[in-house]
């Protein structure tokens, strides 16, 4: 078992491509891409009909674009994975990588 879960977030929110139209790391700022430990998370709560907000310690928030009244189903298995997943990292939302915790989910912006 793993000291510690982490959940990951990236965001197409920033200005961070190359001039080939690739996404660069190196150039990447905190509203981008960043990696919570799981101590730190606060709790979620649903903020529209298409939205959720996960809440951290430190005034940090993420806010993911779901479909919308699917607000029970992503928290519940969020919750799931933080306390039953046997993950180190666990992605909620990786937009740049097209990966999401559930398939109800299509964005997040990182504040």
């Amino acid at each position: 078992m793993y000291k510690e879960k982490y959940l990951l977030f990236t965001s197409k929110t920033g200005n961070y491509k190359t001039t080939d139209n690739v996404y660069d790391p190196l150039t990447w700022s905190n509203t981008d891409a960043v990696l919570y430990p799981v101590s730190t998370f606060k709790g979620i709560r649903p903020t529209s009909a298409n939205s959720l907000t996960l809440f951290f310690e430190g005034g940090a928030t993420v806010t993911l674009s779901i479909k919308n009244g699917s607000h029970v189903k992503i928290m519940s298995i969020i919750g799931n994975s933080i306390y039953m997943g046997n993950q180190a990292v666990i992605t909620v939302a990786d937009v740049l990588g097209h990966v999401f915790i559930h398939e109800d989910i299509y964005d997040c912006t990182i504040v």
